[in-house]
């Protein structure tokens, strides 16, 4: 089912929304507290928190005097086999890579190799530049003179304005470098490939070579190794169910670590102690670069986030692999941290009460992310609805509707709508659509959805019932015609059901990159490499050069064809507006 939450709004997945305000004052850190104390309450509150939490497994290191006084393992790496998480489990890194990268980039800087306000084209030749990208530096409405502006410091501290997976031609830049914030994997691809090629060395041995042997972390990778089939932890979903390994055969400094809670543990050490840098490098490092909430106290340095309160300035970063999601906060002041690792969708639903119970004080940074706390009454609901069926929404929703009257807010229902699709629960969805519509009888947003649900079941006479009536209702607030076009454009193509000639689908199939087409019995069928998907999936026409496929509403694939009229190209368009490219093999 991978996919199928693409249609909610973008920011509703992004906004994973917390439960209560929390209380203004700041707690205070655990700076004088004895150490045995924190670690027996932690080997009580946490299995309980976990369990609360819905998190399987789960690692943990707790730093203090800028030394890792305490690790534990709880939980388990896998809701089926049910084996224990231990010392040797191998978790995601996710995000915490960034940081990880960052201090690698300064060792390097230390040495000469770059210099953090150099733009990187220059590092680089134009054509390994114009094959990431996609096009040429000179192609009209790309921003080059943004693009070449674009340095170091401006990666690491995520002010050069470049895209977080969004693509687009020409290269998507959202602003000039160094005049705002936008946090960007793509950036520090760029950097890494920058490094690669002054260092004529692939990431994973730059990495082996700058961190993680000089820090003693024997356990880790950039790069999936074989001794990870019996150690790595499975990833967890929304519904608790084990996904594969991702096995990362090539490095991103954005996101591929492998870890464990001890490992990272040592690198957060090293930053606490100036370990492998100059002491000014160390603070030009944790320097504020750039305000990203200034209420909060939320800034970014070069490589971590930052939060400043009554307790000080700490330095912090989250991961989020969807399915691995994991945090870290650290005062170096205090030279107090604490790292944690949990294989589940709901690792950061924890956090705030993790991080109070280990080294008390906030996890501002996480509370600014606005990650769903496992206590919302959102999660309350959902987890219930998860647990009993569809008839608990007509049981539950009036109720807690009354208490908790956000739960009918835009973000709420985005966050619900995701739980129920990400399990395919079309019934509940339906069900709980139909509550919406009820409450708000002149939203088009509530009848779009509701039709969307129906079109996610496959029932297409509800669902174009129901765009009727999203595109007659009065309030169109927040409502976007072309969610509607899109989907009827694909019912149409589902019962239309177009033949073109075996002789013209023949032309279009062979391999484009990697994305693979071929023709059997009079149709096309497509797999793509690195999706999900692991099986071939029939291609349905809506025209002659543009293919749906079944049950994969958000996406759909053209043929481009070159002067001579040949197909050279497939491009996939995405329901939100993306597309991306790839070229037909010679």
């Amino acid at each position: 089912m991978k996919g199928k939450l693409a249609w909610l709004p973008l920011v509703l997945i992004a906004l994973l929304v917390h439960n209560s305000v929390l209380a203004q004052d700041k707690p205070p850190l655990f700076v004088d507290e004895d150490t045995a104390a924190i670690v027996s309450e932690l080997n009580t509150s946490i299995p309980a928190l976990m369990e609360k939490g819905r998190v399987p497994g789960l690692q943990i290191a707790l730093i203090r005097d800028g030394k890792i006084v305490w690790e534990k393992e709880l939980g388990i790496k896998n809701t089926v086999s049910r084996e224990p998480v231990t010392s040797e489990t191998i978790f995601e890194a996710a995000s915490l890579t960034k940081p990880f990268f960052a201090y690698a980039v300064m060792r390097l800087v230390e040495e000469g190799v770059l210099d953090l306000d150099t733009p990187l084209v220059q590092y680089l030749p134009r054509e390994l530049i114009e094959e990431e990208m996609g096009h040429s530096l000179d192609l009209e409405g790309f921003r080059r003179d943004w693009f070449e502006k674009i340095t170091a410091r401006h990666v690491l501290s995520h002010t050069g304005g470049m895209p977080h997976g969004e693509r687009g031609t020409p290269y998507p830049l959202s602003f000039e470098p160094g005049t705002n914030y936008k946090y960007s994997a793509d950036g520090y691809y760029f950097l890494q490939k920058a490094i690669e090629f002054l260092k004529k060395q692939k990431l994973e041995f730059i990495m082996d070579a700058y961190v993680l042997e000089p820090l003693g972390m024997t356990k880790s990778s950039m790069v999936w190794q074989d001794s990870y089939e019996n150690t790595m932890a499975n990833g967890h979903d929304a519904y608790g169910t084990p996904q594969d390994f991702r096995k990362r055969t090539e490095a991103h400094a954005g996101a591929s670590l492998y870890t464990t809670a001890a490992d990272y543990g040592r690198f957060v050490c090293a930053m606490l102690n100036g370990e492998g840098l100059a002491e000014n490098t160390v603070k030009e490092m944790l320097a504020r670069v750039i305000d990203v909430d200034k209420d909060m106290g939320i800034g970014w340095s070069l490589g971590f986030g930052l939060q400043t309160d009554t307790n000080g300035t700490a330095f912090w970063q989250w991961g989020d692999y969807g399915i691995f999601r994991n945090y870290i906060l650290a005062y170096p002041e205090h030279k107090i941290a604490v790292v944690y690792l949990a294989n589940s969708f709901y690792g950061l639903g924890i956090c705030q009460e993790l991080v109070a119970h280990s080294i008390g004080g906030r996890a501002l940074g996480a509370e600014s992310l606005k990650y769903l706390q496992y206590d919302s009454p959102i999660c309350t609901f959902a987890w219930a609805v998860i647990d009993q069926g569809p008839q608990a929404v007509d049981e539950l929703l009036p109720t807690m509707y009354a208490k908790h009257p956000d739960l009918l807010s835009d973000r709420a229902i985005g966050m619900i709508s995701y739980f129920f699709t990400e399990g395919e629960r079309f019934d509940e969805l339906i069900a709980f659509y139909s509550f919406v519509v009820e409450k708000k009888p002149e939203s088009a947003t509530a009848a779009s959805g509701l039709a969307r649900a129906y079109l996610e079941k496959g029932d297409f006479a509800n669902a174009k019932a129901n765009y009727e009536k999203a595109k007659e209702a009065e309030n169109k607030e927040d409502f976007d015609p072309n969610t509607v076009d899109w989907a009827l454009s694909y019912i149409e193509a589902l019962e239309q059901l177009m033949s073109p000639s075996s002789d013209y689908l023949k032309t279009l199939a062979g391999d484009y990159e990697t994305r693979h087409i071929k023709f059997e019995d009079g149709k096309l069928f497509y797999i793509r490499e690195d999706a999900a998907a692991k099986d071939y999936r029939e291609l349905i026409p809506m025209s002659k050069d543009t293919f749906v496929m079944r049950e994969l509403i958000y996406f759909r694939l053209r043929f481009d064809f070159d002067d001579t009229g040949a197909p050279h190209r497939v491009t996939g368009i995405y329901e939100w507006g993306q597309e991306d490219h790839s070229t037909r093999d010679k």
